[in-house]
């Protein structure tokens, strides 16, 4: 298992070492921040974190964070630190497109 990385359905966070110089916050849904919404299920996946924030399109959770929270994907226990935000993503490999996979 690599320790720098965690997943949950279609989100990836990636721990990395430091933020960008220029960072917004972005606003709580509640009591949590929401990652990201299923297209298909409209499910979401949202955790409680200490800061939640943007930069150029990269979204990083800053702090303690909670296991992530999905109805139908195991919780995700990330450890305090810098997490970016991503989104799995699958590669066609006949076409050599790269398609983000959705949940």
């Amino acid at each position: 298992m690599n320790n720098n990385q965690r997943q949950q359905g279609d989100v990836l966070l990636k721990q990395v070492n430091s933020l960008p110089s220029k960072v917004k916050q972005i606003e709580r849904k509640g009591n949590r921040f929401v990652l990201a919404e299923g297209e298909m299920t409209g499910h979401i996946h949202e955790v409680e974190a200490e800061q939640f924030i943007e930069s150029d399109g990269k979204k990083f959770l800053v702090g303690q964070v909670s296991p992530l929270v999905h109805e139908e994907h195991d919780f995700l226990p990330p450890e305090p630190g810098i997490w970016q935000v991503g989104q799995v993503v699958e590669k066609d490999w006949l076409s050599g497109m790269v398609n983000p996979v959705r949940d």
